[in-house]
């Protein structure tokens, strides 16, 4: 009994010291996890095959990319390079890396159902979850749209899909509408990754404010809902709210009546 007795302690200290040498080569490997934040351009298109960038940290280590949520999607793994974030931006918001895919989404692609998943040396990726479009009509932003004089006519109800491409840029949208409409303005954008942190202002033909909105509901996408004044013209205008941009600062702008 004496002799096994320090046998039994030696492999119970040797047991002790593994298991946190074992937890932090786990540690490491989450670390070294590849992670997708957000792909350019931001909106995914059913029914289509597009090209898209895919943001994030440690993309250049990506070996696949696999999807998920719609029968019949793929994706292909087209090139990959480290690509560190311009001045004033933080790897974690816009990534050290980029990948870039072909996708083919079904026509029947559901808004919320597809998933991306991005393959490393270490394991996969978190699923990141595109933003998808739906039955709205979808309207692409047009340059220049940086003033009221230059704004973009887009119909009722609409989806733009646009990008704020530099600092310090505006887009402005004109739409039409009638006394009594109630209108909702919202951008959909941080939800799924972007770094936009956007700032929406809606307007009269006399550019006084009906109203604005930046944060809604704990998220940086802001939504608001005008009641019209009168027939006529209105202005929607959609900033970075810290005077950021590039183009990675993508955007869904819905402009729709409420109710």
């Amino acid at each position: 009994m004496a002799t096994r007795l320090p046998v039994l302690l030696a492999v119970g200290l040797a047991v002790t010291a593994s298991a946190p040498a074992q937890d932090r080569k786990k540690d490491g490997d989450k670390k070294n996890l590849p992670k997708l934040l957000y792909p350019v351009p931001l909106v995914a298109k059913p029914g289509e095959t597009q090209k898209l960038v895919l943001r994030g940290r440690g993309l250049d280590t990506a070996t696949e990319l696999k999807v998920a949520g719609a029968d019949g999607a793929t994706v292909k793994l087209l090139g990959k390079k480290k690509s560190p974030p311009g001045n004033n931006q933080s790897a974690e918001k816009v990534g050290d890396s980029e990948a870039e895919v072909e996708l083919v989404l079904p026509k029947d692609a559901k808004p919320g159902a597809v998933k991306l998943v991005a393959v490393g040396p270490a394991g996969e990726s978190e699923p990141y979850t595109l933003l998808v479009r739906d039955d709205l009509p979808a309207v692409a932003e047009k340059e220049p749209s940086d003033g009221f004089d230059a704004a973009q006519a887009v119909p009722v109800p609409c989806a733009v899909e646009g990008v704020v491409g530099k600092d310090k840029d505006a887009d402005v949208y004109r739409f039409e509408g009638k006394k009594g409409d109630k209108v909702t303005v919202e951008v959909q954008a941080a939800r799924w990754g972007s770094p936009l942190d956007a700032l929406v202002t809606v307007y009269d033909a006399d550019r006084r404010t009906l109203g604005a909105a930046d944060d809604a509901k704990g998220s940086p996408d802001p939504a608001l809902t005008v009641t019209l004044p009168r027939d006529g013209a209105y202005f929607v205008t959609l900033i970075d709210a810290h005077d950021s941009g590039g183009p990675g600062s993508g955007y869904r702008l819905v402009i729709r009546k409420a109710g």
